[in-house]
């Protein structure tokens, strides 16, 4: 199979870790060529994330990959691991120029206007599905889905949950909600009261179980509950232990924090344990056929032309975005 496409790209390159300047506009970047099993496309959208820009920073698991690879050969690093688009070439029969596809990809490079994708973490995007909600959706999305399948949470449990407003809480808030008859789940949010209002235009917050405003509370109160799901870490990861019961479960999705949310945890007990997402195409069909039913929505704050990179990442740093920030091609 081969298609027409040109030979260079625009592209957000890093030639260095930093502060957001160090996100360069190029247009002179060269189309990635093909290798056996990868597909190649012409990117529509790509969500910007968190680790976008502790990558850039020259923090965690993308940095040390750029060090050792593209830094370490003398040659920029394109960033961006969320991508939705058109298949442009392959080499795998399963997908074929015209095909609109979508990736969680940690190989990196969808600040650009094409990429190569390994086949087996690719999917095709449902007719219903448009392509920014497409390009934003890969990584919170399959976030969402995995961490609610780790956490196994089981019926009757009381679940405390933080930040409900970001792009992957968002998500795992509506698919608590969607248990909620299911399972028979009692849920209890801790976020702002601006963050608690936003919430609302998107789930029934009578359903909810409880509200914490940690704004206004010293402590958090002892809910007994049987798991948090702490989607912060930190001192503010620490507080919230207090919730659960003793020999209760935490999840906490940075998983940096792990280890201290357990030291912290100690005296009651409690089974801490780390999250990370992995890329997988089946997990990313799921969520994108529930987005095509109407069981979930995704939340897109703000969208921003592919130059205006630095911008976005900024705008993603100061902590206030509700739901996902995308990059338009």
């Amino acid at each position: 199979m081969s298609s027409t496409y040109p030979q260079t790209q625009s592209a957000i390159i890093i030639t260095e870790f930093g502060e957001a300047d160090v996100l360069q506009y190029r247009s002179d970047m060269v189309v990635p060529s093909l290798d056996t099993g990868m597909v190649l496309v012409k990117i529509a959208y790509a969500g910007i994330n968190p680790v976008d820009y502790k990558t850039r920073q020259g923090l965690g698991w993308g940095a040390q990959s750029i060090k050792d690879n593209q830094f370490a050969a003398n040659q920029p690093a394109i960033l961006g691991f969320d991508m939705a688009g058109e298949v442009v070439d392959s080499t795998v029969a399963d997908f074929k120029p015209g095909d609109k596809v979508a990736a969680l990809n940690f190989q990196g490079g969808c600040y650009a206007q094409y990429n190569t994708v390994d086949a087996q973490v690719l999917t095709k995007v449902p007719e219903a599905v448009d392509l920014k909600t497409a390009g934003a959706l890969p990584c919170v999305g399959i976030t969402a889905k995995q961490m609610i399948d780790f956490a196994d949470i089981k019926p009757g449990e009381h679940v405390v949950m933080s930040a409900p407003a970001g792009g992957v809480g968002h998500l795992t808030l509506q698919m608590l909600v969607n248990a909620i008859e299911e399972k028979g789940i009692k849920i209890t949010l801790t976020c702002s009261a601006e963050k608690y209002q936003k919430i609302g235009s998107f789930i029934d917050l009578s359903k909810l179980e409880g509200w914490i405003d940690y704004t206004k509370q010293e402590a958090f109160p002892e809910l007994e509950a049987d798991l948090l799901l702490d989607l912060v870490g930190g001192e503010a990861g620490k507080k919230a232990l207090a919730v659960v019961k003793t020999g209760g479960r935490v999840v906490v999705l940075p998983s940096i924090w792990a280890d201290e949310l357990k030291k912290a945890g100690a005296d009651k007990q409690l089974q801490v344990e780390g999250f990370i997402a992995k890329p997988n195409a089946q997990d990313l069909a799921a969520v994108l056929n529930q987005i095509a039913q109407g069981k979930l929505v995704l939340q897109i704050q703000d969208t921003y032309p592919l130059a205006k990179t630095a911008d976005a990442h900024q705008a993603l740093e100061t902590g206030d975005s509700f739901g996902k920030i995308v990059l338009e091609m």
